[in-house]
């Protein structure tokens, strides 16, 4: 956002072509890596939510093979385990 302002401030003032064309491309560049760290966020909140359902089986005594989706209390569960890394983050 800092250099897309940037940009802005730069057209506004009628500044030279080539200062919007800096600022557009450090603003194309901030945006590819914001776009890579939200898919490493998404892929490590996945993987959190796996550990955390595999931590609830495990510390429930239970068997991978008596796991069953389709009991209520499983099923809330695990849509309870997927939401606390979201919920953590929130709180940040």
């Amino acid at each position: 956002p800092i250099c897309d302002n940037a940009g802005g401030i730069a057209e506004m003032s009628e500044l030279p072509e080539n200062v919007r064309d800096v600022t557009d491309a450090l603003d194309a560049a901030g945006n590819t890596t914001a776009a890579i760290g939200k898919g490493f966020a998404i892929g490590s909140a996945c993987l959190v939510g796996l550990a955390l359902f595999g931590a609830f089986i495990t510390r429930a005594g239970l068997t991978a093979a008596s796991v069953s989706l389709v009991s209520p209390l499983i099923f809330a569960s695990l849509i309870f385990g997927a939401m606390i890394p979201y919920w953590f983050s929130a709180m940040t």
